[in-house]
Parts: C-alpha cells; sequence; structure tokens
C-alpha cells in the first residue's frame, strides 16, 4: 500500500475565510448602531450569507485533509482510494474508490505556465460533467485532472499535483489505453 498526503500550499483560503469573517461581524456592528432604520435586515442578511460562506470555506479548506492510497481490493487488483480526515479527531471516510484499471487520462493543469492551461481548463469546464474535487488547496496553480470510467459512467477526478502519484497515475491511463486497442 502507498499513501501520499498533500501539503497545504497556499493562504488564498484562510485569506478569504478572514475577510469574510470581519466584513460579517462589520456589518453586525454597523446595524447594531444603526438605530431603527426599516432597512437593517438587509445588512443583517448580507452578514449571515457572509458567515455561512466563511464556515463553509473553513470546514472545506481548513479542516479536512484528504489521502490518496492506492491499494489492492478484494481480487487482487489495485484501486485508488480517496480518505477524508479531519484535524479535529473525526473518524477518516474514504470519499472516493476508483481501479487502476479504469483511468482514461490523467491530466496536468499548470496555471503558472501562462494563459494556456487557463484556457484549457475553460473550455473543459463548459457543459455538464460529473467532478469530484479532491484538491487540498482552494485555487491550487497546479492540479491533476484524472478522467476514469467507473459504472459505465465518465467520472472527472481532481487531485492535488505531487509527482509521484502524477507518475503512477499515468501510467495506469497508458495501461487503460492499451488494453482498449
Amino acid at each position: 500500500m502507498r499513501q501520499w498526503i498533500p501539503q497545504k500550499s497556499n493562504q488564498t483560503a484562510r485569506n478569504l475565510i478572514l475577510l469574510l469573517f470581519g466584513g460579517a461581524f462589520a456589518l453586525l456592528a454597523i446595524t447594531t448602531l444603526m438605530g431603527d432604520y426599516s432597512f437593517r435586515w438587509i445588512f443583517q442578511t448580507i452578514a449571515i450569507l457572509l458567515l455561512t460562506a466563511a464556515v463553509f470555506l473553513t470546514t472545506r479548506y481548513l479542516t479536512k485533509l484528504y489521502i490518496y492510497r492506492m491499494e489492492e481490493n478484494g481480487e487482487g487488483e489495485p484501486d485508488l482510494t480517496v480518505t477524508e480526515s479531519a484535524t479535529n479527531g473525526k473518524r477518516p471516510v474514504t470519499v472516493c474508490r476508483v481501479s487502476l484499471h479504469h483511468i482514461e487520462s490523467v491530466r496536468l493543469f499548470d496555471f503558472s505556465d501562462g494563459g494556456a492551461s487557463l484556457a484549457a481548463w475553460k473550455k473543459f469546464k463548459t457543459g455538464r460533467k460529473r467532478i469530484f474535487d479532491y484538491r487540498i488547496d482552494f485555487r491550487p496553480a497546479i492540479f491533476l485532472l484524472v478522467t476514469v470510467k467507473e459504472g459505465g459512467e465518465t467520472l472527472h477526478l481532481l487531485f492535488s499535483h505531487m509527482e509521484d502519484l502524477s507518475e503512477l497515475l499515468r501510467a495506469a491511463a497508458e495501461g487503460y489505453r492499451e488494453d482498449e486497442e
């Protein structure tokens, strides 16, 4: 069994969360100082929406950790599993399990190279696709898009980039193409 634990690398989520909490508390403070105006509820509603967004981002990007594992299933074939673990001590839960033999393609998106990857990502996002995001960062500059044909469906999985995981998944995709021919 091999496993990969991506490390959080950017502060975007933390800064956005602080901004949302700060904005929400500022709006709530303003409404307490306003007096009896009929439109106070607008500021309070916006503050609640900001708090909700901040709590969502906190639980998704600051308290969750994804562990990617390659382990054998009951038939001796390798599976890629994604386990969601929380920093608050909650029990880990396996949220994704796909066979390495069903990986169709692996694509690396690197937004630091200029507009080529960004244009390709925007083109990919058009249309209806089943995309599952298992990236650890809010807006990573580099990540993997893995396309899997599992159970008659095409699924698109987003992973944090790690070089050895990328090589393993690319080799699995090459094996899938050879099996198709």
